[in-house]
């Protein structure tokens, strides 16, 4: 883009000389391009963190290289690069991570995700030991005594309350 300035002071006071048109165009350019290539820096540090902060400095540094093609001078240039980052970072960054978090389910895994299922009595479970089928593995189990503490014969189906340890805490789905 061109930016052409019109001055009434001589030629020697303004700078200018007889490539004073390419001088101005390269400024204005090299800046547009300095600003690109620190939004894509700030995309690149975006990626590794995922925490919207380096996405919004991008906006805003992409913001300063729309003002530089246009011809703004650099103080402007910073000056809208620093407020439309400043402005997302308070303004859209707060908003879009409380929607990213409610959209993103915690998943229980591991020993965590056995509370509230379902399995099989293979053995008598009492208060002190038992076996269960629990998701295709045996498992060492007992009645919790919260719950129950009638013995449960085998075949039974029961609930997983918690796990202790290596021990499944159960008590039977419809006892009898």
């Amino acid at each position: 883009m061109f930016r052409l300035r019109l001055s009434i002071a001589p030629l020697s006071q303004v700078g200018v000389h007889r490539f004073g048109l390419q001088w101005q165009e390269e400024v204005a350019m090299s800046s547009a391009l300095l600003w690109m290539i620190a939004a894509l820096v700030a995309v690149g540090v975006e990626i590794v963190t995922v925490d919207l902060t380096f996405g919004l400095i991008a906006v805003g540094a992409g913001s300063a290289a729309v003002a530089a093609a246009l011809g703004a001078p650099i103080w402007l240039q910073g000056v809208i690069g620093v407020g439309v980052a400043l402005a997302g970072i308070a303004f859209v960054r707060p908003f879009a991570l409380r929607h990213l978090r409610r959209s993103t389910p915690s998943t229980r895994t591991g020993v965590d995700a056995l509370t509230g299922a379902e399995g099989r009595a293979l053995s008598a479970v009492t208060v002190v030991d038992g076996r269960i089928s629990l998701r295709g593995e045996i498992w060492s189990a007992r009645l919790d005594v919260d719950v129950t503490s009638v013995p449960i014969d085998p075949g039974t189906e029961v609930l997983v309350t918690r796990i202790d340890g290596a021990t499944a805490l159960v008590y039977p789905i419809d006892p009898r």
